[in-house]
Protein backbone atom coordinates (compact mmCIF):
# COMPACT_ATOMS: atom_id res chain seq x y z
CA UNK A 1 0.00 0.00 0.00
CA UNK A 2 2.76 2.45 1.01
CA UNK A 3 4.81 1.54 -2.04
CA UNK A 4 1.88 2.32 -4.34
CA UNK A 5 1.34 5.65 -2.63
CA UNK A 6 5.02 6.54 -2.96
CA UNK A 7 4.97 5.57 -6.64
CA UNK A 8 1.90 7.71 -7.25
CA UNK A 9 3.52 10.73 -5.58
CA UNK A 10 6.70 10.24 -7.64
CA UNK A 11 4.73 10.09 -10.88
CA UNK A 12 2.80 13.22 -9.90
CA UNK A 13 6.05 15.04 -9.17
CA UNK A 14 7.58 14.02 -12.48
CA UNK A 15 4.41 15.01 -14.34
CA UNK A 16 4.63 18.45 -12.80
CA UNK A 17 8.25 19.06 -13.79
CA UNK A 18 9.02 21.33 -16.70
CA UNK A 19 12.14 21.99 -18.70
CA UNK A 20 12.63 25.62 -19.66
CA UNK A 21 15.07 27.35 -21.94
CA UNK A 22 14.54 30.92 -22.92
CA UNK A 23 16.49 33.74 -24.50
CA UNK A 24 15.49 37.32 -23.81
CA UNK A 25 16.74 40.86 -24.41
CA UNK A 26 18.04 43.05 -21.60
CA UNK A 27 14.43 44.00 -20.87
CA UNK A 28 11.53 41.60 -21.26
CA UNK A 29 8.63 42.32 -23.61
CA UNK A 30 6.23 43.15 -20.78
CA UNK A 31 8.82 45.32 -19.05
CA UNK A 32 9.30 47.24 -22.30
CA UNK A 33 5.53 47.67 -22.63
CA UNK A 34 5.33 49.05 -19.10
CA UNK A 35 8.15 51.52 -19.79
CA UNK A 36 6.97 52.65 -23.22
CA UNK A 37 3.35 53.07 -22.06
CA UNK A 38 4.55 55.24 -19.18
CA UNK A 39 6.78 57.16 -21.62
CA UNK A 40 3.85 57.87 -23.96
CA UNK A 41 1.82 59.27 -21.08
CA UNK A 42 4.67 61.38 -19.74
CA UNK A 43 5.36 62.71 -23.27
CA UNK A 44 1.71 63.81 -23.61
CA UNK A 45 1.89 65.60 -20.25
CA UNK A 46 5.15 67.30 -21.29
CA UNK A 47 3.90 68.42 -24.71
CA UNK A 48 0.85 70.02 -23.10
CA UNK A 49 3.22 72.57 -21.48
CA UNK A 50 4.96 73.59 -24.73
CA UNK A 51 3.61 76.62 -26.64
CA UNK A 52 1.81 75.43 -29.79
CA UNK A 53 2.80 76.63 -33.27
CA UNK A 54 6.43 76.78 -32.14
CA UNK A 55 9.11 76.02 -34.73
CA UNK A 56 11.69 74.03 -32.79
CA UNK A 57 14.65 71.69 -32.93
CA UNK A 58 14.83 68.92 -30.31
CA UNK A 59 18.18 68.50 -28.57
CA UNK A 60 18.55 64.78 -27.63
CA UNK A 61 21.48 65.25 -25.22
CA UNK A 62 19.28 65.06 -22.12
CA UNK A 63 18.54 61.37 -22.69
CA UNK A 64 20.75 58.34 -22.07
CA UNK A 65 21.53 56.13 -25.07
CA UNK A 66 19.35 53.31 -23.71
CA UNK A 67 16.20 55.42 -23.43
CA UNK A 68 16.80 57.92 -26.23
CA UNK A 69 15.23 56.04 -29.14
CA UNK A 70 11.70 55.55 -27.78
CA UNK A 71 11.63 58.43 -25.29
CA UNK A 72 12.64 61.01 -27.87
CA UNK A 73 10.28 59.59 -30.48
CA UNK A 74 7.37 59.69 -28.00
CA UNK A 75 8.10 63.33 -27.15
CA UNK A 76 8.44 64.29 -30.82
CA UNK A 77 5.13 62.60 -31.65
CA UNK A 78 3.33 64.33 -28.77
CA UNK A 79 4.74 67.73 -29.82
CA UNK A 80 3.72 67.25 -33.45
CA UNK A 81 0.18 66.32 -32.42
CA UNK A 82 -0.05 69.58 -30.46
CA UNK A 83 1.00 71.74 -33.40
CA UNK A 84 4.73 72.20 -32.76
CA UNK A 85 6.74 72.26 -36.00
CA UNK A 86 9.81 70.08 -35.45
CA UNK A 87 12.86 70.91 -37.58
CA UNK A 88 15.66 68.49 -38.48
CA UNK A 89 18.27 71.25 -38.27
CA UNK A 90 18.82 73.78 -35.49
CA UNK A 91 19.56 76.59 -37.96
CA UNK A 92 15.98 76.54 -39.25
CA UNK A 93 14.36 76.61 -35.80
CA UNK A 94 13.21 79.55 -33.70
CA UNK A 95 13.56 77.56 -30.47
CA UNK A 96 15.44 74.64 -29.00
CA UNK A 97 13.63 72.05 -26.89
CA UNK A 98 15.95 70.26 -24.48
CA UNK A 99 13.98 67.38 -22.91
CA UNK A 100 15.44 65.29 -20.12
CA UNK A 101 14.46 61.98 -18.58
CA UNK A 102 14.44 61.71 -14.80
CA UNK A 103 13.48 58.05 -14.93
CA UNK A 104 12.27 55.34 -17.29
CA UNK A 105 12.02 52.23 -15.18
CA UNK A 106 9.88 49.52 -13.64
CA UNK A 107 9.19 48.41 -10.09
CA UNK A 108 8.23 44.82 -9.32
CA UNK A 109 6.80 43.29 -6.14
CA UNK A 110 6.29 39.52 -5.88
CA UNK A 111 4.33 37.74 -3.15
CA UNK A 112 4.18 33.96 -2.73
CA UNK A 113 2.43 31.90 -0.06
CA UNK A 114 3.39 28.30 -0.77
CA UNK A 115 6.41 26.45 -2.13
CA UNK A 116 8.54 28.26 -4.76
CA UNK A 117 9.75 26.65 -7.97
CA UNK A 118 12.72 24.39 -7.22
CA UNK A 119 15.36 22.76 -9.43
CA UNK A 120 15.40 18.99 -9.67
CA UNK A 121 18.73 17.60 -8.40
CA UNK A 122 21.00 16.19 -11.11
CA UNK A 123 18.66 17.48 -13.84
CA UNK A 124 19.83 20.92 -15.05
CA UNK A 125 17.05 23.03 -16.49
CA UNK A 126 14.26 20.89 -15.00
CA UNK A 127 12.06 22.66 -12.47
CA UNK A 128 9.32 21.56 -10.13
CA UNK A 129 6.58 24.19 -10.63
CA UNK A 130 5.62 26.32 -7.63
CA UNK A 131 2.74 25.25 -5.41
CA UNK A 132 0.92 28.48 -4.70
CA UNK A 133 -1.81 28.88 -2.15
CA UNK A 134 -1.56 32.55 -3.09
CA UNK A 135 0.85 34.38 -5.38
CA UNK A 136 0.81 37.85 -6.91
CA UNK A 137 3.22 39.70 -9.19
CA UNK A 138 2.71 43.46 -9.23
CA UNK A 139 4.65 45.58 -11.74
CA UNK A 140 4.62 49.33 -12.33
CA UNK A 141 6.22 51.45 -15.05
CA UNK A 142 7.27 55.03 -14.35
CA UNK A 143 8.48 57.81 -16.63
CA UNK A 144 9.46 61.35 -15.66
CA UNK A 145 10.21 63.96 -18.32
CA UNK A 146 10.88 67.70 -18.18
CA UNK A 147 12.20 70.20 -20.72
CA UNK A 148 13.87 73.58 -21.10
CA UNK A 149 12.80 75.58 -24.15
CA UNK A 150 14.91 78.52 -25.22
CA UNK A 151 15.45 80.87 -28.15
CA UNK A 152 17.82 79.25 -30.64
CA UNK A 153 19.58 82.55 -31.42
CA UNK A 154 19.67 84.48 -28.16
CA UNK A 155 19.57 81.54 -25.73
CA UNK A 156 16.87 83.30 -23.74
CA UNK A 157 14.56 80.95 -21.83
CA UNK A 158 11.05 80.63 -23.24
CA UNK A 159 9.59 77.91 -21.01
CA UNK A 160 10.90 75.63 -18.29
CA UNK A 161 8.30 72.90 -17.88
CA UNK A 162 7.15 71.26 -14.69
CA UNK A 163 8.02 67.57 -14.34
CA UNK A 164 5.69 65.43 -16.45
CA UNK A 165 4.91 61.95 -15.17
CA UNK A 166 3.54 58.83 -16.79
CA UNK A 167 2.61 55.56 -15.11
CA UNK A 168 1.58 52.05 -16.16
CA UNK A 169 0.58 49.01 -14.17
CA UNK A 170 0.00 45.27 -14.42
CA UNK A 171 -0.58 42.52 -11.91
CA UNK A 172 -1.26 38.82 -12.11
CA UNK A 173 -1.70 36.09 -9.57
CA UNK A 174 -3.18 32.78 -8.57
CA UNK A 175 -5.21 31.59 -5.57
CA UNK A 176 -5.56 27.99 -4.42
CA UNK A 177 -3.62 26.65 -7.44
CA UNK A 178 -6.42 27.17 -9.99
CA UNK A 179 -8.02 30.64 -9.74
CA UNK A 180 -5.91 33.18 -11.61
CA UNK A 181 -6.10 36.73 -12.93
CA UNK A 182 -4.09 39.04 -15.17
CA UNK A 183 -4.81 42.77 -15.30
CA UNK A 184 -3.05 45.76 -16.84
CA UNK A 185 -3.76 49.28 -18.10
CA UNK A 186 -1.70 48.95 -21.29
CA UNK A 187 -4.53 47.81 -23.56
CA UNK A 188 -3.22 44.23 -23.84
CA UNK A 189 -4.73 40.90 -22.82
CA UNK A 190 -1.83 38.57 -22.03
CA UNK A 191 -4.15 35.73 -20.99
CA UNK A 192 -4.88 35.08 -24.67
CA UNK A 193 -2.56 33.13 -26.93
CA UNK A 194 -1.36 35.09 -28.77
CA UNK A 195 -1.88 38.24 -26.64
CA UNK A 196 -4.57 40.56 -27.96
CA UNK A 197 -5.02 44.31 -28.07
CA UNK A 198 -8.08 45.23 -26.03
CA UNK A 199 -8.41 49.00 -25.68
CA UNK A 200 -6.53 52.18 -26.32
CA UNK A 201 -4.09 53.56 -23.79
Amino acid sequence: MLSRLALSLLLLLLAGCSSTRATSPTRSTQEMLLITTAADRAADALAAQVPPQLTAWIDPSGFSAEDQAYGMAAIKDALLRRGVRVMNDRSGADAVILPRAGTLSTFEDNTLVGIPSLPVPLAPGVLVPPLSLYSENDSKGTAKFAASIYDSKTGRLIVSTNPAYGFSHEDDGIVLFFFSWHRNDMGMDFSKNPPQVTAGK
